[in-house]
């Protein structure tokens, strides 16, 4: 089974959408439209095909996620789409630690998320970014071994999952270790190619499904995200 992105030309390159019950990390530098690329996953579902969505964003307010999901005409208070800040995590969940340091880790978030499932019967989910839990972990190796369980525990959930998260470079998340996680890695850049500076998207994994793995071109228009399948950038 296929679960389309809602944005245009992306599922061309994932040959027709995302694998079902899947982890996928969207990483890029600030400015990349990571976050608009997963509001667009998010509103599409429960504006489509009636998919309920969970969109939790850890850094951003709620008020400017839906300020900006609304420039782009799409409506973040759609009676299946719940989007949930950083606040409400901290107040339903026993967090003093993580309150403390302004940060919450992996495994309350798991149990946060698993009482948010059960509830809503999401069947996708967007954490905008894991890069504020990273955060959390001072040393690398628990990093790793607590991103694997939170892996492992979406996919029992039988949900859909976009991560987003930051890059260094094309090949590098903030961590290091994020890409290693998850089912599949889309990178988006803004670089110079040819003397104009150009918004690229490139899928370099995806599990259980055939995808372009070229470099393309993508615009932001009225609507979001819009990527050129056709023009692969060398």
């Amino acid at each position: 089974m296929r679960v389309n992105s809602g944005i245009v030309g992306f599922d061309e390159l994932a040959g027709g959408g995302f694998p079902e019950n899947t982890v996928n990390l969207v990483s890029g530098p600030a400015g990349s439209a990571k976050s608009l690329f997963g509001m667009q996953f998010i509103h599409n579902g429960a504006r489509d095909h009636d998919d309920v969505g969970i969109f939790i964003t850890l850094e951003e307010g709620r008020d400017s996620v839906v300020r900006a999901a609304q420039a782009y005409g799409m409506d973040m208070g759609l009676k299946n789409l719940h989007l949930i800040d950083f606040g409400e995590i901290r107040t339903d969940m026993d967090m003093d630690e993580e309150m403390d340091m302004g940060i919450v880790s992996f495994r309350n978030l798991r149990d946060f998320l698993k009482k948010q499932i059960d509830k809503t019967g999401a069947k996708r989910l967007v954490i905008d970014s894991i890069s504020a839990i990273g955060l959390y972990y001072s040393n690398t190796e628990v990093l790793r071994r607590e991103m694997f369980a939170f892996c492992r525990f979406l996919k029992e959930q039988k949900i859909t999952a976009v991560l987003v998260t930051e890059s260094v470079d094309a090949h590098k998340t903030r961590f290091d270790v994020e890409q290693f996680v998850a089912d599949s890695i889309i990178s988006l850049g803004y670089e110079n190619v040819d003397g104009e500076y150009r918004r690229t998207i490139t899928i370099y994994k995806m599990r259980f499904t055939k995808h372009e793995p070229y470099k393309h071109p993508f615009l932001i228009a009225g609507s979001g995200l819009e990527i050129d399948h056709e023009e692969i950038i060398y």
